[in-house]
C-alpha cells in the first residue's frame, strides 16, 4: 500500500518537508519513524529515511535534502496497513510502474542516439522537448569537418574528430549495424553529452541544464518564463543564510535559457527579534501527551500517588469500597474514622459543640481547623498555646485525625500534645507526638470520655489546616494483589478469610493500619460507609512529554518555567531533550549528556540522582538555552521534558508540577533596502552582499 495525498514542498541542505493536503500524523495513514518517502521530481526518484513524523503537515529526514528547493512535488511512502494485510501484488504493480516510466525514458534516449530525425522527449510531469538524433549531429559535424567543405587547413580530419571525443563513442559509418548497451549509454562522454546540450531549446516553463558532477542533462519546470512585463518566474527561490558576516557575498547560479532579459525580482529579508509569547507544553489536566510510571497521577497537576481521603461505594454485597491504584510503593497507611467534629463555618456554627483557641493569628480562627478545607487553617500568635473543642456533653472519643505545620524552638522540631479534660481547667494527656509538617492518624489505647478535648502545641507555634476527633466503630480490610484479604495491627499483615457481609469485616478488620511495607494493594473494604484516611509513600517515579515541542517558528528561547510545589523531602528533577531519546541536564555552565531514559524505577532511579532541580531550569536565561542549541547557532527547532519524582514520606512531604511553560521569541523578517543588500544580476547568476552582518533570506526569481 501507498500514501501519497498532496504534495510536498522540499528545501535544498535541509531535513524539512513541508506537506500540502497531508495528513501525515494520523497513525491511520501508517507514515512513521523509519520509513521510506520516495520524491519523484523532475525525471528522477530520490528515496529518503523519515525519522520524525511532526505534524499533519510537517516530516523530519534522517538526511538532508541535496535537490534544488520546490514545491507541488509528488510522492509516496511505502506504508503496511494496521487493519489489513499487505496488498503484495499492489505494491510489486506500483514498483513495475516506475519502472515502466523509466524504461519509456530509456527507449526514448535509445532513439537519440540511434536513430535519424527527431524525438519528442517527455518527463512524468507531462513536460516536452523535441531534439535532434545523434547520427544526424554526427553527420552534420562531418559535413563540417569535411575538408572540400571547411578548407585544406585541417591536417588530419580524423584525429579532429577524435579530439572532440566523438571517434570512441560513434562513427556515421557504423550507425547502420551498431546497437548500443545500457553500459554504452551511460559511458558516452561529456563532449558528446555537452553537444546535445547546446543543440537544444527549452520553451516556455521548461530549463536545460547540464549537471558537471553527475554527468546529467536536467530538465526542469521553472514556472512562466521571462517575457515582456510578466514580472519573470512564477515563484522564488529562498535561501536562509545564518551568521552573515558584514559585506559577505552570496552567488546563486540561474538557469537561464536564450537572451537574459532581466524582468525578473529579488529581495533580502533580515532578521530581527520579534514578540515573545508564551507555549503551553502542559498543565496536566490528564494523561494526555505523557509517557509515566504507572504510580503517576494526573488530576490538574502532575505528582504521585500518595493516597488522601478515599471515598468508599457500596457494592452489590453491602459491603462498602474503595480502589487503590495497583502499583508498587514503599509503604501504605490505612485508617477509619468516624469525625464526632463535624464540618464548621464558625466557631459556633454546631449544635452542642464550641470551639476556641488561646490564641489566633489575624483572621485564621479556631473554626477554619474544622472546615473540610485544607487551603485554610487556625493559626496561633506565638509561645505556647491550645486549640479547644467543647462538648454540651461529656463525648466518647477513640482517637483523632491531624493535619498541621507545627513550629518547634529556633531550628528544632515542633511537638503536640492531644489531651482531654471533664472542667476545662485541669487535663489529662492522652497522646503526643513530634515533627514539622504532620498529617497522622491517632488512635488511643481504648476509648475516652471528656467534655473538653485539646490540642495543646508547647512549641513557638504553628498552623493546623484539619483535625478531627474520632469515635471509630468502622472497621478495615485490606485486598492485595495476590487476591488475598489481610487484617494489620501495627504493620503486620495477618490473613482472614474472604468476608461475605459486613459482619465478617466488623469482627476482623482494624482501624488504623500503621506503615505496611512489602504489599501491593488493590482494594479496601470496610464495614461502613464514608471515607478512609489512606496514606502512601511512593517509590521513585519518571514522567516525559510523550511528543516534541515544535518551536522552530521562534529564534530564541528566552526562558522554561516549570511550575512545582514541594513539601518537605518532597523532590522534582528534570531533564530536557530535542529528540525525545537522548537525554541532558544542566552543570551550572553546559548542558551534558545522561543518555537514554527508561519509563521504569531504573530511569525514575537515573533521573533523580542525575537530573536537575527544576529551580535551576527555571532559572536559565536565553543565552544559555542557545547553549542546548548551539549545532544550530542557537535557533531552537524542538524540545521535550522528563520529570523525575522522589516523595519518602507520604505523610509528611510532597511533590508535584501544576505546568509547564516556555517563553519564546518570534523571528521578525525585515525587507532590505538596496543599500542595506546590493542585488546584481549576471546572466547566469545573480548574487547578494550585505553591508551588515546578521541572519538573512535571499529570495530570487528564476528566469
Amino acid at each position: 500500500m501507498w500514501y501519497q495525498t498532496g504534495r510536498l514542498s522540499l528545501f535544498n541542505s535541509s531535513k524539512v518537508v513541508l506537506g500540502n493536503n497531508t495528513a501525515f500524523a494520523d497513525k491511520n495513514n501508517g507514515v512513521a519513524a523509519g520509513g521510506m518517502l520516495l520524491v519523484f521530481t523532475d525525471g528522477h526518484i530520490q528515496i529518503h529515511e523519515i525519522a520524525g513524523v511532526v505534524s499533519d503537515t510537517e516530516l523530519l529526514l534522517a538526511g538532508e535534502y541535496a535537490g534544488c528547493t520546490q514545491s507541488g512535488v509528488r510522492y509516496a511512502v511505502p506504508v503496511f496497513g494496521r487493519d489489513d494485510g499487505f496488498d503484495h501484488a499492489a505494491y510489486v504493480a506500483q514498483i513495475a510502474a516506475i519502472l515502466a516510466g523509466y524504461q519509456s525514458q530509456l527507449a526514448q534516449w535509445k532513439q537519440v542516439l540511434t536513430e535519424h530525425g527527431q524525438v519528442t522527449l517527455m518527463n512524468s510531469a507531462g513536460q516536452s522537448v523535441v531534439v535532434k538524433t545523434l547520427p544526424d549531429l554526427t553527420d552534420a559535424v562531418s559535413r563540417m569537418m569535411d575538408k572540400t567543405l571547411n578548407g585544406a587547413d585541417i591536417a588530419d580530419k580524423a584525429q579532429f574528430v577524435a579530439n572532440l571525443g566523438l571517434s570512441d563513442v560513434v562513427r556515421k559509418s557504423d550507425l547502420a549495424s551498431h546497437t548500443h548497451t545500457a553500459a554504452q549509454i551511460t559511458d558516452f562522454t561529456d563532449a558528446v553529452r555537452k553537444v546535445l546540450v547546446s543543440t537544444l531549446a527549452a520553451g516556455q516553463g521548461v530549463s536545460l541544464a547540464y549537471d558537471n558532477i553527475n554527468h546529467q542533462l536536467v530538465i526542469s519546470a521553472t514556472g512562466n518564463g521571462g517575457g515582456g512585463n510578466s514580472g519573470g518566474g512564477n515563484g522564488y527561490t529562498v535561501v536562509t543564510r545564518v551568521g552573515v558576516t558584514a559585506s559577505q557575498s552570496f552567488t546563486f547560479p540561474l538557469s537561464a535559457t536564450g537572451t537574459m532579459d532581466y524582468s525578473f525580482d529579488a529581495f533580502a529579508l533580515k532578521e530581527e527579534a520579534g514578540l515573545t509569547n508564551q507555549v503551553i507544553v502542559n498543565n496536566f489536566d490528564n494523561g494526555t501527551g505523557m509517557v509515566a510510571t504507572e504510580g503517576m497521577v494526573f488530576n490538574g497537576v502532575m505528582k504521585p500517588y500518595t493516597g488522601g481521603d478515599t471515598t468508599l461505594t457500596v457494592n452489590d454485597n453491602g459491603i462498602y469500597e474503595a480502589t487503590i491504584p495497583e502499583v508498587q510503593i514503599s509503604d501504605i497507611q490505612v485508617s477509619a474514622y468516624t469525625s464526632i467534629t463535624p464540618v464548621l463555618t464558625s466557631n459556633t456554627a454546631a449544635s452542642g459543640i464550641t470551639v476556641s483557641a488561646t490564641s489566633t493569628n489575624g483572621i485564621n480562627y479556631p473554626w477554619k481547623a474544622f472546615d473540610g478545607n485544607t487551603s485554610t487553617y487556625w493559626s496561633n500568635n506565638s509561645g505556647p498555646s491550645g486549640l479547644i473543642v467543647m462538648f454540651s456533653a461529656s463525648t466518647t472519643a477513640s482517637g483523632y485525625y491531624l493535619d498541621a505545620a507545627l513550629a518547634g524552638p529556633p531550628g528544632g522540631t515542633g511537638s503536640w500534645d492531644f489531651q482531654g479534660s471533664g472542667d476545662g481547667s485541669t487535663w489529662t494527656t492522652l497522646d503526643s507526638g513530634t515533627g514539622n509538617r504532620v498529617t497522622v492518624t491517632r488512635s488511643f489505647s481504648q476509648p475516652v470520655t471528656y467534655r473538653y478535648y485539646r490540642l495543646y502545641l508547647p512549641g513557638s507555634g504553628g498552623s493546623v489546616y484539619e483535625m478531627k476527633i474520632l469515635n471509630n466503630v468502622q472497621r478495615v480490610l485490606i485486598q492485595a494483589s495476590d487476591n488475598k484479604y489481610y487484617t494489620v495491627m501495627n504493620g503486620e499483615l495477618t490473613p482472614v478469610p474472604l468476608p461475605s457481609s459486613v459482619a465478617d469485616i466488623s469482627a476482623a478488620g482494624f482501624i488504623s493500619s500503621g506503615k505496611i511495607k512489602n504489599i501491593i494493594v488493590k482494594k479496601l473494604v470496610s464495614n461502613q460507609g464514608g471515607s478512609l484516611n489512606v496514606i502512601v509513600s511512593p517509590t521513585p517515579q519518571v514522567a516525559k512529554t510523550a511528543v516534541l515541542t515544535n518551536i522552530k517558528s521562534y529564534n530564541s528561547l528566552s526562558t522554561v518555567t516549570a511550575a512545582t510545589v514541594l513539601t518537605g523531602a518532597g523532590a522534582v528533577k528534570m531533564a530536557v531533550s530535542r529528540d525525545g531519546n537522548e537525554w541532558f541536564t544542566w552543570n551550572g555552565s553546559s548542558f551534558f549528556s545522561i543518555g537514554e531514559l527508561t519509563i521504569d524505577r531504573a530511569g525514575a532511579d537515573k533521573l533523580n540522582m542525575q537530573g536537575v532541580a527544576a529551580t535551576t531550569l527555571n532559572a536559565l536565561t536565553n543565552t544559555q538555552w542557545a547553549l542546548f542549541y548551539a549545532d544550530v547557532q542557537g535557533v531552537p527547532d524542538y524540545i521535550s521534558f522528563a520529570f523525575g519524582f522522589s516523595v519518602p514520606n507520604g505523610a509528611t512531604d510532597n511533590a508535584l508540577v501544576d505546568k509547564v511553560l516556555l517563553s519564546a521569541i518570534f523571528s521578525a523578517w525585515k525587507k532590505q533596502t538596496e543599500t542595506e543588500v546590493e542585488i546584481r544580476w549576471y546572466p547566469d547568476q545573480v548574487t547578494f552582499k550585505p553591508v551588515t552582518a546578521g541572519n538573512y533570506k535571499f529570495a530570487y526569481q528564476q528566469p
